[in-house]
């Protein structure tokens, strides 16, 4: 079981931006570094969204606004 936990920790650690895929060094910035595209999150999971999201890519959550 831990390791289970370990592996999912380790995949959400990298989290890369939905326009460049390049990956975010500050996470949950509200800019993508490489870029500079306006990030939105989920407010689930806070994995990166894409532009076009009408629920979370991730976790399956409505996205209510932007």
């Amino acid at each position: 079981m831990e390791k289970e936990k370990k592996k999912a920790t380790t995949k959400g650690a990298k989290c890369a931006c939905p326009y460049c895929e390049a990956e975010l060094v500050a996470v949950m910035s509200p800019l993508c570094q490489a870029c500079g595209v306006k990030v939105t999150y989920c407010v689930e999971c806070q994995t990166a969204l894409p532009k076009d999201a009408k629920v979370c890519p991730k976790c399956g959550s409505k996205i209510t606004s932007r």
